[in-house]
């Protein structure tokens, strides 16, 4: 390969290498902003928190809806990374157990984010669908630790979704104030009582 397009393509790498590390910049900077509280955070926040022009935010993400789907794509993949490592073992009263202390991990983990998707994902339709997608996967989750929901009714199936989702955790945390120890024994003793219950 000749100097000059050795020295393009040092240059064309350079630049991407640049722009990748601006974008992390700008994905760090909202994603803190969001775990301080703020769920929506401004595109001028975003530039203070990451200390470069909004200009520069812009030129790497068109929107906002861009910016948060950048944001709900890490989180999600740190949270399928941490859900991989643990597989369901024992008899259904440990299944039970050790599903929702792992889901109350993630879920307080992830709670500003969490917030943060279903404060926004009225506005902007890639959040909605990511959060569709995520409580398919939280449904699939679900039955692959606790297969036995499959024999429940429908109705019954459907109301233990209900309850496993992320906007219910919200529910619990925040309009009933429970402490997340707290809504994670409710939800337990909701699944014990519908699984175990015939059988005690």
């Amino acid at each position: 390969m000749p100097a000059t397009n050795l020295l393009k393509a040092f240059e064309r790498d350079g630049r991407r290498l640049r722009s990748l590390t601006s974008q992390t910049i700008i994905v760090d900077a909202m994603m803190k902003l969001i775990q301080k509280g703020t769920l929506e955070p401004t595109a001028q926040e975003v530039a203070d928190a990451a200390g470069i022009g909004i200009r520069t935010v812009f030129r790497h993400f068109q929107d906002k809806e861009s910016l948060f789907l950048k944001m709900d794509t890490r989180v999600k993949d740190s949270y399928d990374r941490a859900l991989i490592k643990i597989r369901p073992e024992g008899d259904l009263s440990r299944r039970i157990r050790d599903l929702f202390e792992l889901e109350a991990k993630l879920y307080e983990t992830y709670l500003q984010f969490i917030r943060a998707t279903l404060a926004n994902k009225w506005k902007y339709k890639t959040l909605q669908d990511n959060y569709e997608k995520n409580q398919i996967n939280l449904k699939s989750l679900m039955y692959k630790w606790l297969p036995e929901v499959k024999e429940l009714d429908v109705s019954m199936q459907i109301y233990l979704t209900s309850i496993n989702s992320t906007g219910y955790w919200i529910e619990l945390r925040e309009n009933q104030m429970l402490s997340a120890e707290e809504a994670k024994e409710l939800k337990v003793r909701v699944f014990e009582d519908a699984l175990l219950g015939k059988k005690a």
